[in-house]
């Protein structure tokens, strides 16, 4: 009746449904820390009740992820544990968790999606105030970034191979999709008004969260974000970090919604437009006009697509620094893109072969995102329609200045 699959993701939806509507208030009420108990300079720690958790493709808001029961206090110096990682950030709070011992949250060959292993892993849970974590960040040595490479994507597009190639090298702690990044740029994309350089209050909570995710200031951190949901990032990466190194993936549109379509088949219509809620607020308006229109999935991840290089577009109008790697040249020259991308990131050629023994392997086949999609899509098509094409090409112009030409379909803008 159902496969091993199908039974999973529902008894993970029912875990999910109960213990968050049901269990997880019970267990609050009780064992919740008292406001006579609040301590302004420590961690609140909580016991993790279930090791199996609910794991969704759209990935984990708060702490509403885990089963929790309040379980004390903890000194900030737990932060310095190897074990403690930073796993999300909300309006008001940092959470980190505390993972199982002997696991590399970090080996991109193991676990290429490091949201993944570190909610899967996780043992305990830990919270603090925005500022006691800034309090802690101030005592530390001043940190510009410098030792971070920050990889924007559109997605489907080589990125998770260009972040197995940097692990490869073994010159960087490579973070392929972390949830923290993620979810501070959903902070951003919940407001109603967009995100830009003058929205410099913000500036400091990027700071941070950055520099929580990439913890040690002594080894080279490669960030692979989610694509699209990340964008709104753009206006305040810079100022908040001047020495980290930016760099844009994207691949021909074309080729990138057929890619879409063989990982989420008939799920693709109901992914997308989930998707097109995470956007930041310009961009949702965009989604509601056209939304009438959108009557396959492919339309809306088009539009997912188109936004991502508009952002980077957006950007660029005045800065020279991020530079592009398409998944284009990457197929035409392997060894030259490799070289471009290990000099861009500052380690140089002699890691040349080190970074190309990535392509010998399927970066995400151990995935469990990837490897449920692709067993419950069931669909393999290759072609987007004629319909299609003409309507993604007069969106982008209409909706965002973006033209595409007629015979490549690839970005004249970035060509």
């Amino acid at each position: 009746m159902f496969s091993s699959v199908e039974l999973k993701n529902l008894l993970e939806s029912l875990y999910f449904i109960v213990g968050n509507r049901v269990l997880q208030p019970i267990l609050s009420f009780f064992f919740a820390p008292r406001t006579s108990e609040a301590s302004k300079n420590n961690l609140a720690s909580f016991r993790i009740l279930a090791d199996i958790k609910p794991h969704f493709e759209v990935h984990h808001r708060d702490k509403r992820s885990f089963l929790l029961k309040f379980g004390g206090w903890k000194d900030l110096a737990y932060l310095e544990r190897e074990d403690v990682t930073l796993h999300s950030v909300s309006e008001d709070e940092f959470v980190f968790v505390r993972t199982k011992p002997g696991i590399d949250l970090y080996n991109t060959e193991e676990h290429p999606f490091v949201y993944e292993i570190q909610h899967t892993a996780a043992v305990e849970l830990l919270t603090a105030p925005h500022n006691t974590v800034f309090e802690y960040l101030r005592s530390k040595p001043a940190r510009d970034g410098s030792n971070i490479s920050f990889l924007y994507n559109t997605g489907r597009s080589g990125s998770t191979l260009m972040a197995a190639m940097m692990y490869k090298t073994k010159q960087f702690v490579v973070q392929s999709e972390p949830n923290s990044i993620l979810q501070l740029a959903l902070i951003f994309n919940d407001k109603d008004f967009v995100i830009s350089r003058n929205t410099t209050e913000y500036v400091y909570l990027v700071w941070a969260t950055f520099l929580l995710t990439c913890p040690d200031p002594n080894k080279r951190y490669f960030i692979k974000p989610f694509p699209c949901y990340t964008i709104s990032l753009f206006p305040l990466i810079k100022q908040a970090l001047p020495g980290i190194t930016e760099l844009f993936n994207y691949r021909s549109i074309l080729p990138s919604l057929i890619s879409c379509k063989k990982l989420f088949g008939y799920n693709l219509t109901r992914a997308a437009n989930r998707g097109m809620l995470l956007l930041p607020f310009n961009y949702k308006n965009i989604w509601k006009k056209i939304k009438p229109e959108c009557d396959v999935g492919e339309k809306a991840f088009a539009l997912q697509l188109l936004i991502t290089v508009h952002a980077f577009l957006l950007e660029t109008r005045d800065r020279e620094d991020i530079k592009t790697f398409s998944y284009e040249s990457l197929v035409k020259d392997k060894e030259e893109f490799t070289v471009r991308l290990l000099k861009e990131v500052g380690v140089g050629e002699k890691f040349l072969s080190d970074a190309l023994s990535a392509l010998e392997y399927h970066s995400q086949a151990k995935s469990d995102t990837v490897n449920r999609l692709t067993y419950t899509s069931r669909i393999r098509e290759n072609t987007v329609s004629d319909g299609c094409v003409e309507w993604i090409r007069k969106i982008a112009y209409e909706e965002l200045e973006i033209e595409i030409d007629k015979e490549t379909g690839r970005y004249s803008a970035l060509e």
